[in-house]
């Protein structure tokens, strides 16, 4: 569900019904329906489903392996908050929630898979972009290319930002346009 989630496709999230029942990954899926709804331009229910990811992070004692959920639902939480925020127009409270996850996200002890999908560094390089805040977008998304080299989302959030600062860079370019070369997907910012 949380792949669907990453490539838009938030109809084909609100139809799965099934909550899970271990602690974490109902927690993501409420996360999932809470953005999806958000998405869908309902924010009283993605209100509603951020307060259930909230809850659970503060009483679940679940690991997932080795991570709790804790750690894996506030970044979960801060995301679909600070996109709430966003979408209202509050984009400095969205950056803050945004650089509290991609920070606490950044702190997770590596392993393989990783626990999460994506990364809170789209969402604020994004909110950064769009505040016009690029050499800090810039920041975001070259942190984000460290640990995930040649990753499409954040190569096409640094174009922007490096755009933003009247700047182009030829193997940037390059590099995104290789890494959507299969895709049928095209997407405008970091993150849908």
């Amino acid at each position: 569900m949380l792949t669907l989630l990453r490539f838009g496709r938030f109809d084909e999230v609100l139809d799965v019904r099934n909550r899970p029942r271990g602690e974490v990954q109902a927690g993501l899926w409420d996360f999932a329906q809470g953005y999806a709804y958000l998405k869908q331009g309902d924010a009283n229910f993605a209100a509603a489903y951020l307060a259930r990811v909230r809850t659970a992070a503060e009483t679940s004692t679940a690991m997932f392996r080795f991570h709790t959920a804790k750690e894996l639902l506030t970044i979960a939480a801060g995301i679909l908050e600070g996109e709430m925020l966003r979408k209202s127009g509050d984009l400095k409270g969205a950056v803050t929630l945004f650089e509290k996850a991609a920070l606490l996200q950044d702190g997770l002890v590596y392993d393989e898979p990783e626990p999460l999908p994506f990364s809170a560094f789209h969402w604020l390089g994004a909110a950064l972009v769009e505040s016009k805040r690029f050499d800090e977008a810039e920041r975001a998304y070259r942190r984000e290319l460290k640990d995930h080299p040649k990753n499409g989302w954040s190569l096409l959030g640094l174009q922007q930002a490096l755009a933003g600062k009247g700047v182009t860079s030829p193997e940037v370019d390059a590099e995104l346009e290789r890494s959507w070369a299969r895709s049928d997907t095209w997407i405008r910012s970091s993150h849908f």
